[in-house]
C-alpha cells in the first residue's frame, strides 16, 4: 500500500463484506483486508522469452541455445568463453547463469544457496467460469500467525488445468543438476492444507513442479562487475523474483556493456555489500 502511494498506482483497500462480494473464490476472515489492483495481471515466461528473442535476433543478435557454458577467462585481449561446442571471444561478458552461478562465477558463491521451490495445480471446488481470469485476480496472501504466505493464479489453462497454488521453502539446499523433481503426495497434502481455508479448491491436484530459487542473504539481486575484471557483469542470483524485472535488468546490462554506463542505479544491487 506504501508503494502504491509513493508512486501513484491506481487501487482499492477493501473490507471483508466487500471482499467476499466481489471474490466469491476465496474464503475470507473478518478481520482481513483486502489491497486490489484492477491493472494488475500476470504474463506467460515461456512466451516472453520467446518474443525477447526473436527482437534480439531482429536487431542483429547471434542466438545459440542447447549449449553448455564449461568456463570462460579474461586475457590481454578480451574474454573467452569455452562451451561444449567451441570458443567465443568477446570484449565484454555478461554471465546470467541462474542456479548455476555458483560454477561460473565462484566469487558469487559463497553468498548464493538454491533452495528447492514446490508448485501445483489443484481443481477448483466449483464451476470453472467463476474461476477464469475474468471472474478471478492474481492473489498472494500474505503471512500472519495463522498460515504461511502463499500466491496464485486463476484458472488460465482451461477446464481441467487447474489453478496454480504455491508457496515458497526455504528449507531444502540443493545442487541445481541434483535436486528432487518429484514432489510427493505429502508435499501435496501440506500444500491444499495451507490453501483451501482461503481459497476454494479442490483436493484434486491435476499436476506439480518442482524447480529453483537461487538466492542471496537479503534475497535482493546481484548486478555488479565481477571481482578484478571490469569487462564482466553477473546479473544473478535473482532470488526467485528476477524474471519479472528482466526487462530492465536487460536494458541496464546491455546499456553497461556497450556504451559503460548505464541510467538506472545499480547501487543496491551490488555484491560488496555482503563484504
Amino acid at each position: 500500500m506504501a508503494v502504491a502511494k509513493q508512486f501513484g498506482i491506481d487501487h482499492e483497500l477493501l473490507e471483508p463484506t466487500e471482499l467476499r462480494a466481489r471474490f466469491p473464490q476465496f474464503r475470507f476472515r473478518d478481520d482481513e483486508l483486502g489491497y486490489f489492483e484492477s491493472a494488475a495481471g500476470f504474463v506467460h515466461p515461456e512466451e516472453c522469452i520467446a518474443a525477447e528473442l526473436e527482437a534480439a535476433q531482429r536487431l542483429g543478435a547471434e542466438v545459440r541455445t542447447s549449449e553448455k557454458v564449461i568456463d570462460w577467462h579474461g586475457g590481454a585481449h578480451g574474454i573467452r568463453v569455452i562451451t561444449d561446442r567451441g570458443s567465443y571471444d568477446a570484449e565484454n561478458l555478461i554471465i546470467c547463469a541462474g542456479a548455476w552461478i555458483q560454477d561460473l562465477a565462484p566469487a558469487l558463491a559463497p553468498r548464493v544457496r538454491i533452495f528447492r521451490q514446490t508448485l501445483f495445480w489443484f481443481e477448483p471446488d466449483g464451476s470453472h467460469e467463476s474461476f477464469t481470469p475474468e471472474r478471478m485476480p492474481v492473489f498472494i496472501r500474505v503471512p500472519d500467525a495463522g498460515a504461511a504466505m502463499f500466491y496464485g493464479f486463476p484458472a488460465i489453462h482451461g477446464p481441467g488445468g487447474g489453478m496454480k497454488i504455491a508457496g515458497e521453502q526455504f528449507d531444502r539446499v540443493c545442487a541445481p543438476d541434483e535436486m528432487e523433481r518429484e514432489v510427493s503426495s505429502e508435499e501435496i497434502a501440506a500444500m491444499h492444507k495451507l490453501a483451501a481455508p482461503f481459497v476454494r479448491l479442490s483436493s484434486h491436484c491435476v499436476r506439480t513442479v518442482a524447480c529453483k530459487y537461487t538466492v542471496t542473504p537479503d534475497f535482493d539481486f546481484v548486478i555488479d562487475q565481477y571481482p578484478n575484471d571490469s569487462r564482466v557483469w553477473i546479473a544473478s542470483p535473482c532470488s526467485g523474483h528476477g524474471f519479472k524485472h528482466s526487462a530492465a535488468v536487460g536494458e541496464a546490462l546491455a546499456e553497461l556493456a556497450i556504451h559503460g554506463k548505464t541510467s538506472f542505479d545499480l547501487t543496491a544491487f551490488r555484491l560488496s555489500r555482503f563484504c
